[in-house]
């Protein structure tokens, strides 16, 4: 008696890329979801993630991307650094001086883009870290899949995906 082998149906090109684009949104959503909790987590981590809103440190770090920054046990000219303002609002710009005692010092800090210094000294306890590393135009993403209709376009494509799939396969075994 012989027995009749089941075959695996071959996939067409077209559920391959479904299949490559399906796993490129599932990872993406992961890795937003990801960024935003450990962003929303900052205090949680040795490092911290902040997304950069303006142009003043372009063409070093461009709006759009997001930066890695790490507290550090002291600071040297030509770092990168996010510090608070005076108004508390978080900037990351660039130690032109150092100015102060080696135990107390104050930071001369300029947007690499901007054409004067900030005006402020900047204490080092207004200092929330150095940048270590840099995404570039990451940030855009996270905040649109943090958005009504990223997180819609989340949901929908993928499952829009999952379900178009299906019916490839069902017309597939139906024209078998």
């Amino acid at each position: 008696m012989t027995q009749k082998r089941s075959r695996k149906p071959k996939k067409s090109f077209f559920q391959i890329i479904i299949s490559i684009v399906l796993y490129l949104f599932v990872a993406v959503f992961i890795g937003s979801f990801a960024l935003g909790t450990w962003s929303a987590n900052n205090d949680k981590f040795d490092y911290q993630t902040y997304l950069i809103q303006s142009g003043s440190m372009e063409p070093t770090i461009m709006t759009g991307d997001i930066i890695i920054i790490q507290d550090q046990p002291n600071y040297v000219e030509r770092d990168v650094i996010t510090f608070l303002d005076d108004e508390n609002r978080t900037i990351t710009h660039r130690i032109l001086e150092i100015k102060g005692s080696q135990s107390q010092p104050d930071f001369l800090t300029k947007g690499d883009a901007n054409q004067s210094p900030d005006p402020d000294l900047v204490s080092l306890a207004k200092v929330q870290g150095k940048v270590i590393f840099t995404i570039p135009k990451l940030g855009y993403l996270v905040n649109f899949s943090k958005s009504k209709w990223g997180i819609i376009l989340m949901i929908m494509v993928p499952a829009g995906l999952i379900i178009l799939d299906e019916l490839l396969k069902i017309g597939q075994e139906v024209a078998d």
